[in-house]
Parts: structure tokens; sequence; C-alpha cells
């Protein structure tokens, strides 16, 4: 389980020198505990990491289903408010028709009244012309059998 940083046991037999005053060897006993300290530290940290990516993978997991989640309710609320205003678009609609029809209610009875008009118009005009005209030969058959 080699993490990429690798001991340097010449700078570290370089700062025990400085420090301590001592000149300790690579093959000096004191080396083989600062090794089995890497090999721990390594074992330690490749633990951690192994447990840090399953926290992060059980959070994303978390996050998915919490957006899947916000998206179902904002789907959900999407299509309430579809319908809600298909509804209203409907009864604007069913309110055009209704006075629509009050409208072509009214253009029928004025249309009908003033046919009835017209046509009692027509009818005076006539009977007045068959009346002008039986006038007018009754006044010529009176003066041809005179």
């Amino acid at each position: 389980m080699k993490t990429g940083v690798a001991l340097d046991l010449k700078r570290i037999t370089a700062e025990v020198a400085a420090r301590h005053g001592m000149l300790v060897s690579q093959d000096d006993p004191a080396m083989m505990l600062v090794t089995m300290n890497e090999v721990v530290l390594q074992q330690i940290f490749g633990n951690i990491e192994a447990r840090t990516e399953e926290i992060v993978a059980g959070i994303e997991a978390g996050v998915r289903a919490a957006q899947r989640e916000a998206l179902g309710n904002i789907e959900k609320e999407a299509r309430k408010a579809g319908i809600a205003v298909r509804e209203e678009i409907q009864k604007d609609i069913d309110a055009g028709r209704l006075h629509a029809r009050e409208l072509i209610v009214e253009l029928n009875r004025a249309y009908s009244r003033s046919a009835v008009r017209r046509w009692v118009a027509i009818g005076v005009v006539a009977a007045s012309g068959l009346l002008v005209l039986g006038i007018g030969l009754g006044v010529l058959v009176a003066r041809v059998l005179k």
C-alpha cells in the first residue's frame, strides 16, 4: 500500500544528526522503526482513504436521492399547476361559448324582428298596390261599361 510519498532516509539521518548530534546509519534499528512507522502510517492512511471514499459515495448517493425526490416533487407541482391552468382556460372557453350563444340568440331575435317587419312592410305595400290596381281596374271597367 504505497501512497506515493516515500521516506527520504538520507534526509532523516541528516535531520537527526543536525538536531541531536548523533549519526544514524541506514542499517540502524532506529531506521527500522522509522520504516515500520511508515508502513503503519500508509496502512492507516489507506484505511482513512477507503473510509472517506465510502462516506463520499454515501453522501453522493444521498444527494442523488434528494435530487430525484426534489425533481419528483417539482414534477408533481408542475403537473398540478398545469391542471389548474387548463381548468381556468376551460372555464374561460366555456364562458366565451356562453357569451357567443347569447350573442347568436340576440342576433337571431334581431334578424327575425327585422324580417317580420320587412315582410309586414312588403305585405302592406303589396296590399296597397293591389288596392290601387283594383280601384284603377274598377274605374276602367266602369268607363268601358258606360
